[in-house]
């Protein structure tokens, strides 16, 4: 399906990425309306829980819910609650809690927060049904390997609103398509080798590897936590999700757990495609 109306497409420095929504099918200044309003979305929810920026809401929790509990916003409980959903599922392979890891390697600043407890995990962090939320002891949560992709849906569902043809959000990595019209995703891990195209409609991916840091060279963000060391550098994973909230926080496990990751997978209806030794092949062939 082809629409007579065209593209309409803009692009912004959000998520620590550049962030772009395209809408097609859409009258010109209704598509616009779309647009803007998708990104004030992506806007507030970057507010609430960037890790970098101390006014945060997630800064906010790292400093004060163990001392008492914290008021959030419904954005902020709703991404908590599907981190510690993930976390439960992947036996804590996904886990919002990594951030002194991350601190620790130079790919996060430390935040203005007492020490975490050594002995804290995901399993102290502790959510009301009316929007508090405590940490049952000092520690450090970091959304980035979730909020992203929450933020790409929440931008998706406004898209939805004005029956696109065909709707995307482009996170750095995140993606969701909506609409009839299916689209395809050129899956790109920077190494050599055939680059999968996928074919979505009415679906998400994410993708995570590792990144490039001044003096140091290529860095693994992602912690397996079951040893405490990183994965890889040379592994990319890209994960297929209906939603990009599960295939951002599925690249994690992922890329820790390879072909033992199956079930989980099969949960949240996702596939998964895992690059290494300079090729592809989907987890059910990586164990």
């Amino acid at each position: 399906m082809s629409s007579p109306l065209r593209p309409i497409e803009k692009l912004k420095p959000l998520l620590g990425t550049f962030v772009r929504i395209r809408v097609e099918g859409v009258a010109t200044s209704k598509a616009f309306d779309a647009i803007d309003e998708a990104f004030s979305c992506i806007v507030e929810i970057h507010r609430l829980m960037s890790f970098h920026e101390p006014a945060s809401e997630l800064s906010v929790l790292n400093r004060e819910a163990w001392r008492a509990p914290v008021k959030v916003h419904p954005h902020t409980r709703a991404v908590l609650e599907k981190a510690l959903e993930i976390a439960r599922a992947s036996n804590g392979l996904f886990d919002p809690t990594i951030a002194p890891w991350l601190v620790q390697g130079r790919l996060l600043p430390a935040p203005a927060a007492a020490m975490p407890d050594g002995n804290a995990t995901w399993e102290d962090i502790l959510l009301s049904p009316d929007g508090w939320v405590r940490f049952a002891r000092p520690l450090w949560v970091d959304l980035g390997g979730i909020a992203k992709g929450y933020a790409v849906d929440c931008a998706s569902a406004v898209l939805e609103r004005y029956r696109p043809v065909q709707g995307c959000v482009d996170a750095g990595g995140d993606l969701r398509l909506v609409g009839p019209m299916p689209g395809r995703v050129l899956i790109d891990a920077a190494g050599p080798g055939d680059i999968p195209v996928l074919e979505l409609q009415n679906a998400a991916v994410a993708s995570s590897g590792s990144q490039t840091v001044a003096g140091r060279g290529r860095v693994s963000p992602h912690i397996d936590t079951r040893t405490g060391m990183g994965c890889p550098t040379d592994r990319f994973v890209s994960v297929i999700a209906p939603r990009c909230v599960e295939a951002d926080a599925l690249t994690k496990v992922a890329m820790a757990a390879k072909g033992d990751c199956g079930p989980i997978l099969a949960q949240y209806g996702a596939q998964a495609l895992l690059f290494e030794n300079a090729r592809w092949r989907s987890l059910a062939e990586a164990a």
